[in-house]
């Protein structure tokens, strides 16, 4: 059954409630009439990301899942001076406030306008309580005040949305915490932990999405995209070492021709002039693209950590490999 779309929305917008109420009837709810089709198909980056993954453990690399949500703290351990103009591209996170929903004269009438039958204002006004203190999730509102107060859903939704406009009037309140904008922020708490109790050396890896707040969308930038991100945390090491690793991986998962290029500014993360990036030539418009940046921790960030030992650290943008691989100009068209 097709809907119209057209008197859906128009219904919709004078009554939303109501719409949404006599909506189940446009829906088939009892016998079969469906049966799944042979369209299954796997996505380009999903099947990479396995290859990477596979990868990493057959080189000797233990997987690990690392936070998504990092405080802005930690950027600043870990770039020192640098933190405020790296924290530029981060989304930061904010949330709703919890209002302090009182019971006006005005409010109840209201209320009992929009259901005569109801008289139970001292237990809606316990529940907000609750509510407020967090004793109830704001996604369980309504059906708390339907089990608990007896009122129809469709009441309870129109007392919230008719009478308690504070809800509409709430704003985001920002807080430190911050969507990972690259690995390295997590991977300085995560050694610092492993450091003080298991043997070197470590060989971890870690496959996930990273977001930032780029000043621009294009061919090559989005604001999340899956990153894999390995750390070697050990005694003795060298950048050579780390290189030829790097070298490894690339050759298993089909990039034999690759570019190193010591960077002219170091990220403050990293120790001075061990800063690399990786490219590989586009197949199609014959560019270098970026698609790695390595590199030594730096000593002094390490230290803040009480991290006493070398870190080798290596990151990889996969969107940008499956670009080059199925000569794709546009990472866009991938997502």
């Amino acid at each position: 059954m097709r809907f119209n779309i057209k008197a859906l929305l128009e219904k919709a917008k004078k009554d939303y409630e109501s719409a949404w109420m006599e909506s189940r009837r446009f829906l088939r709810i009892e016998g079969r009439c469906f049966r799944l089709k042979p369209l299954g198909k796997s996505n380009e980056i999903m099947d990479f990301i396995e290859e990477v993954r596979r990868t990493l453990v057959e080189m000797g690399f233990e997987e690990v899942i690392l936070p998504v949500i990092v405080n802005e703290s930690e950027v600043y351990k870990e770039y020192g001076p640098e933190a405020p103009i790296i924290l530029d591209r981060v989304f930061y996170l904010a949330g709703l406030p919890r209002p302090d929903i009182g019971l006006s004269k005005d409010k109840i009438r209201q209320i009992k306008e929009m259901t005569p039958s109801f008289n139970r204002f001292r237990e809606l006004q316990r529940l907000f309580r609750r509510y407020k203190k967090g004793e109830i999730e704001a996604d369980d509102l309504v059906e708390a005040m339907v089990k608990e107060l007896e009122l129809t859903e469709s009441d309870a939704t129109k007392i919230i949305d008719g009478v308690f406009q504070e809800f509409k009037e709430l704003k985001p309140i920002p807080s430190s915490l911050t969507l990972r904008s690259h690995m390295t922020a997590l991977w300085f708490p995560v050694l610092s932990e492993i450091y003080r109790w298991r043997d070197l050396p470590v060989q971890l890896f870690t496959v996930g999405q990273k977001f930032r707040r780029e000043q621009r969308l294009d061919a090559v930038h989005l604001y999340s995209s899956f990153t894999a991100s390995l750390v070697i945390m050990t005694d003795e090491i060298t950048l050579d070492d780390g290189k030829e690793v790097v070298r490894e991986f690339l050759r298993k998962i089909g990039f034999s021709k690759a570019e190193f290029r010591i960077k002219d500014a170091t990220s403050k993360y990293y120790a001075p002039r061990t800063e690399f990036e990786v490219f590989i030539q586009h197949p199609e418009t014959k560019e270098w693209i970026e698609v790695g940046d390595c590199g030594f921790y730096s000593p002094v960030s390490l230290a803040k950590y009480g991290i006493g030992v070398p870190v080798f650290n290596a990151g990889f943008g996969l969107e940008r490999f499956v670009m080059i691989r199925t000569g794709e100009t546009d990472i866009r068209r991938l997502t």
